[in-house]
């Protein structure tokens, strides 16, 4: 960045009444549609810099959220210093600046460097003095010389990205002018040198942008056809060889091949703009109040497209809508055969944070199910067979509900007794704003292959048949949390008991079976042993080929035994076989100690 001040002796002029068609055809020069695309950027950011604050700094292109990141870029303070900076009116190319401006560029190529002060030692005052352009108050420069396209040029010079830049916010002055001075003109030299940082040289885009006020003010703007439909003027899309012609005045302009044009114009008050023939099919008019400082106004064919949309409701910023499927509305457009409608979750409608893109013949659209307690975004456009009107400004509301809290545990806790044929009662307390509960049973606090993992609760209590899903005496735990359409709320902080198993002597089972519980095996587990007839038994522990590791002698009930491993747990890693040995036979299953 680099800025001067002149001292210029101002000569009034006088202004006749009358209005003649104008006769002399005015050229801002030649810009190449990248340099245009460029200008179009700078214009809108003029134009409106909270916006654009937003849209730099939300924007998809990972090259430019990568330097972000390099550079250590604050988002949040970015889009806030951009709400304080007030609106500028628009440049207009100048075509000795655009010839300064591409000089330097090609000189910055040709010598391989990125600055200010040319190879041959001109500052910028020799190159402006070369191509005989006075600037009548302060001028400046911008240059980019490692652009990755120019998109990421305009990032890096409206962010003014770098430690010292973001101290000194030149680049950004430049741009924007947010303090006392009001640059009028501009010239943009853009190449891309097949270069860039991988290469050893500058590139892979080079820019240079050239800033200068007079006193004379432009109609200026472009003629294009807006292809992607994004409300700018992109490289390719602008429409060459069409007149514009101010209802009075002196100049008019034809568009150059980039599209664009700009007119000299004096005195103020209402003045229609006619753009015709070149692409054009039929006249195109637009009726502006030209006052002191530039004016912008583009063409482009699609003129009968409709207009804006103007959204109902939600009102903007509304709050507490309803997330269980909100109807959106808006008033009716004329010429309209139907309306497209994002809705989003980021104020730039980043292709990844769209949730919604629907098409409607209707004035309203009700939505699906959406996020609780969620900001977002909408806008709608019109469409017909000319193709789409303008983006409605952008609403935002958000969402009501909210995930239910935290539950907490009445019982069990504690010492616990349970028949071996009865039921173990879990309960807890109404968890606010839960539909439903989920609860975990586990050997281990961890809560690791928990043995009841069940989601489907709609009341306070989940009853555990210990008759056919018995569990072992020793200990437990066990958590619960309330859940609702907004999602779970926060788990119970677990709960411990130790159980005690007592036996119902009508039903001591005639069949036996064994089980070790949880498996992996961990210190908590436990041996579950269900016997007819109490006896003495031996537990033993073999390898897969049959080799005995340990063995040792118990005493059973008739009924459930939980046993503890015990010295199991002290043998070496691996998959074994767990045989007992009983007056009535053998029992066998496998272990896997981790």
């Amino acid at each position: 960045m680099i800025r001067f001040l002149l001292f210029a002796v101002m000569c009034g002029m006088f202004v006749s009444p009358l209005w003649a068609q104008p006769t002399t055809e005015y050229s801002h020069g030649d810009p190449t549609p990248h340099e245009q695309y460029q200008l179009e950027l700078i214009n809108r950011a003029r134009a409106n810099p909270a916006e654009e604050g937003i849209r730099v700094m939300d924007t998809d292109d990972q090259a430019v959220q990568q330097a972000y990141s390099f550079f250590n870029i604050n988002k949040n303070a970015t889009k806030q210093a951009f709400t304080t900076y007030p609106q500028r009116p628009p440049l207009a190319f100048h075509p000795a600046l655009i010839t300064a401006a591409r000089a330097h560029t090609a000189d910055m190529i040709a010598k391989n460097f990125q600055g200010h002060t040319s190879s041959n030692g001109d500052d910028l005052g020799d190159r402006y003095a070369k191509v005989s352009y006075q600037s009548q108050g302060m001028f400046g420069e911008n240059v980019s010389a490692y652009a990755e396209s120019m998109w990421y040029s305009h990032c890096g010079l409206i962010v003014d990205w770098g430690e010292q830049n973001q101290i000194d916010l030149g680049h950004r002055e430049n741009i924007l002018n947010f303090k006392n001075y009001n640059y009028t003109e501009i010239g943009i030299g853009a190449t891309n040198s097949g270069g860039g940082l991988m290469s050893g040289t500058v590139g892979p885009w080079v820019v240079t942008q050239d800033f200068g006020m007079r006193s004379v003010r432009y109609i200026v703007g472009v003629c294009y056809i807006d292809a992607n439909e994004n409300g700018i003027c992109d490289p390719g899309e602008g429409l060459s060889g069409v007149r514009i012609e101010p209802s009075r005045g002196t100049y008019y302009a034809i568009t150059s091949t980039s599209g664009g044009y700009a007119i000299p114009f004096t005195g103020n008050g209402s003045v229609t703009i006619t753009a015709s023939g070149g692409a054009l099919s039929a006249p195109m008019s637009k009726t502006v109040d030209f006052q002191s400082d530039n004016i912008k106004v583009d063409f482009f064919p699609a003129s009968m497209r409709p207009a804006a949309a103007v959204l109902t409701a939600p009102p903007n910023n509304a709050s507490n809508v309803s997330h269980s499927g909100p109807t959106l509305r808006w008033n009716a457009v004329q010429l309209a055969d139907d309306y497209e409608v994002h809705v989003a979750t980021t104020q730039n409608f980043s292709q990844s944070s769209i949730i919604f893109n629907e098409s409607t013949d209707q004035t309203s659209l009700s939505l699906g199910a959406l996020t609780c307690a969620t900001q977002h975004y909408w806008r709608v456009r019109a469409r017909n067979g000319a193709g789409a009107g303008d983006w409605s400004p952008v609403f935002s509301f958000r969402t009501d509900g909210q995930r239910p809290s935290s539950a907490t545990t009445t019982s069990p806790k504690g010492a616990t007794t349970v028949d071996n044929m009865g039921d173990l009662v879990f309960t807890w307390p109404t968890v606010a704003g839960a539909e439903r509960y989920h609860v975990k049973i586990a050997a281990t606090s961890a809560f690791t292959n928990p043995i009841v993992d069940d989601s489907s609760l709609t009341t306070t209590e989940y009853r555990h048949a210990m008759a056919s899903s018995p569990l072992s005496s020793g200990n437990w735990y066990w958590e619960v949390r309330g859940g609702s359409d907004c999602g779970w709320g926060g788990w119970s902080s677990g709960a411990a008991f130790a159980l005690t198993i007592t036996s119902v002597e009508e039903t001591t089972p005639t069949t036996a079976s064994l089980r070790i519980e949880p498996m992996p095996a961990t210190s908590d587990s436990r041996i579950v042993l269900t016997v007819a007839e109490s006896s003495q038994a031996t537990l033993e522990v073999l390898t897969l080929d049959g080799r005995s590791v340990t063995k040792q002698d118990v005493i059973l009930a008739s009924g459930v035994n939980s046993l503890p491993l015990g010295e199991v747990m002290t043998i070496r890693g691996g998959v074994y076989v767990l045989v007992v040995t009983t007056p009535s036979g053998r029992l066998t299953t496998l272990i896997t100690i981790p």
